[in-house]
């Protein structure tokens, strides 16, 4: 009965926000939809004082629709606000968004989720590790620049993890990939006056991704050598 209630809340609000602001959402959609950084940062700025609340809320609903990317938006706040600014403003509203989506699903889906863990087993020991090692798995998971956050918060949210582990490894661990995301959203933008410093950022997040992949394949090699 709560998944239900769950999927009504869900729909009610987006069309209640949508019945509000019609063409805010048009607007705003169709930058982010586009990728046009530069023209989201001028929207947005177009709302004055208030632009910083919308931008947060931006990033609250973008955490609940889940498939577009956080660095259209952080881009925007970094053109808007400026690198560091820009940082804690997207910063900000990507912990809020993840900490809506947390309590959200929590409530709402857990208890019929439950249900599908207690019949496997193998569900039933990702959820127990969940609950012993929430913090160090969760953390990990966020410091990944390119991660689906919305995926790996519902995730969290419908396991045992505890609102405390989940709120510390959220808290610091996305603030190393939103630094990189409103530089990177930021660099695009104005390619022009940053390339050096967009090529060097760029190649860090391809290597990171690189040292995973090796470090990933390294460690099934010495697990297939200590299986013979």
């Amino acid at each position: 009965m709560n998944k239900l209630w769950g999927w009504l809340v869900i729909i009610i609000s987006a069309g209640l926000l949508y019945i509000w602001q019609p063409e805010f959402f048009h607007t705003a959609y169709g930058m982010i939809q586009q990728g046009d950084i530069a023209a989201l940062a001028a929207y947005l700025r177009s709302f004055g004082a208030w632009s910083i609340v919308i931008t947060l809320a931006l990033f609250v609903v973008m955490t609940f629709t889940i498939v577009f990317p956080f660095m259209i938006l952080s881009g925007a706040a970094g053109i808007m606000y400026g690198l560091l600014w820009g940082t804690v403003i997207s910063w900000t509203g990507e912990v809020l968004g993840a900490l809506f989506m947390f309590v959200f699903a929590r409530f709402f889906f857990r208890q019929s989720v439950a249900g599908w863990i207690a019949k496997s087993r193998y569900l039933k020991q990702v959820d127990d590790y969940s609950a012993a090692n929430g913090f160090k798995a969760l953390l990990v998971a966020r410091l990944l620049p390119l991660a689906p956050s919305g995926i790996i918060t519902a995730v969290a949210a419908v396991s045992r993890m505890g609102f405390r582990d989940f709120f510390l490894a959220t808290l610091i661990g996305k603030l190393p990939p939103v630094v990189i995301k409103v530089v990177l959203g930021h660099d695009l933008a104005l390619a022009g006056e940053n390339l050096s410093r967009l090529i060097a950022v760029a190649v860090l997040v391809i290597g990171v991704y690189a040292a995973l992949w090796w470090y990933k394949r390294h460690r099934q090699n010495d697990d297939a050598l200590l299986e013979k």
